[in-house]
This record gives C-alpha cells, structure tokens and sequence, in this order.
C-alpha cells in the first residue's frame, strides 16, 4: 500500500466485509496522537513489512532534534 492509499485508510478508517468474516478499521482522522504521527506511523510500518526492522521494542535512540521536539509540541497543541 502507498502512503496515499495509507493515509486515506487511517483518516478515513475503512470496512470490508464478506460473509465469512468482518474486518473493521476505524477512522483517526480527528486523533492528534496518530495524526500528527502519520508519516512516522507510515515508515514503521512499510520497515516492518520489508523485515528492515526486527520485531519487538524498538531500541533506544536518540533524542529528537529541538525542531522536531517543537514540531510535535505545535501539533499536539502544547
């Protein structure tokens, strides 16, 4: 799936269902603690998907550049 195609479904959400079984994902369009970590969400996900990253806790990193610390603060309205 593309980060269009990503996007569209997390803001969105989306449902399929077929006579076996439903599969529900709901909308987080309005949601600032997955908003605001959209593209973030996005390249976790495709790294997991290419076995790029291990399963389990990711390890411990770095602290965020003070620009990006503010970045997030601005976007989750602190």
């Amino acid at each position: 799936m593309g980060y269009s195609d990503y996007a569209t479904v997390v803001v969105n959400g989306r449902k399929n269902v077929s006579t076996a079984q439903e599969n529900v994902m709901p909308a987080f369009g309005t949601n600032l603690n997955v908003m605001c970590y959209l593209e973030d969400i996005f390249v976790y996900l495709r790294a997991r998907a290419n076995d790029a990253v291990p399963r389990g806790r990711p390890q411990k990193h770095e602290d965020k550049p003070a620009a990006a610390a503010q970045m997030e603060k601005g976007c989750l309205g602190h």
